[in-house]
């Protein structure tokens, strides 16, 4: 059985990442696959509190790691410039062992990153970095807004691209609902003519979450965001 890795990447912290995969996560299930078939991980953190989507994925039984891999504490770049810490190649190397040991005899696994794309260059682990020796499809969680959402999109897309190249799914988190259809039609129509290797996927508004019941998680993700068509397309090339 292949693996399929869904790298989640983002603008920066805090832009709604693990939200996104608690979405996913809620619409797999909900698709029809069971938790047994599924996995979460989130291999590079800076977060020591448990998230959301750690707690779905307690409740509903799906395998995750979300504070087991490689935490950025404070002082963590000063000892590896010093040499004080595993190399580049040592530390990707045990976070590619993560992602590959929770994803054994899964169907789907969910990588979340940290930050934005470029997070973890300064000692060798960004998360284009671990990508690169994936077999992962991505998608893009972008920040609210037209102008800055789409130039942003641009910059941190193109680093993917340079490292990864296929087609990069997006979505736009945490929009005011007042804006989301604006937004939407302005960045929809521009971005696919800056980047036409993307495939914009949905734009959620910023709102609280439902409760933790898939069903529920499922059809308010699902108002947003369609996931439908790039799963099919995905299916033909890497078991989704």
């Amino acid at each position: 059985m292949n693996t399929a890795y869904l790298y989640i990447m983002g603008s920066n912290s805090g832009v709604g990442k693990s939200t996104v995969c608690l979405g996913i996560l809620a619409q797999l299930l909900v698709y029809g696959y069971s938790p047994q078939q599924l996995a979460y991980i989130k291999p590079t953190t800076q977060c020591t509190e448990q998230q959301a989507v750690a707690r779905f994925c307690a409740e509903q039984g799906i395998v995750f790691m979300d504070r087991g891999g490689l935490l950025f504490k404070k002082g963590f770049t000063r000892d590896f410039i010093d040499g004080l810490t595993p190399s580049s190649d040592e530390l990707l190397a045990t976070i590619v062992q993560n992602i590959m040991t929770i994803g054994k005899g899964k169907t789907i696994v969910l990588i979340d990153g940290i930050g934005s794309p470029s997070v973890g260059s300064v000692v060798g682990v960004a998360n284009t970095d671990i990508a690169a020796l994936l077999p992962c499809r991505i998608i893009f969680v972008g920040k609210s807004g037209i102008g800055a959402a789409i130039d942003d999109t641009v910059l941190n897309v193109s680093l993917i691209q340079s490292k990864h190249q296929q087609n990069i799914g997006l979505i736009y988190n945490k929009i005011p609902p007042s804006e989301l259809a604006v937004i939407q039609h302005y960045v929809s129509k521009r971005i696919v003519e800056l980047l036409p290797n993307t495939t914009p996927l949905g734009f959620i508004a910023h709102h609280d979450l439902p409760d933790l019941s898939s069903k529920k998680i499922a059809a308010w993700f699902g108002g947003y965001v369609n996931l439908t068509h790039w799963f099919t397309n995905a299916n033909q090339q890497t078991g989704f």
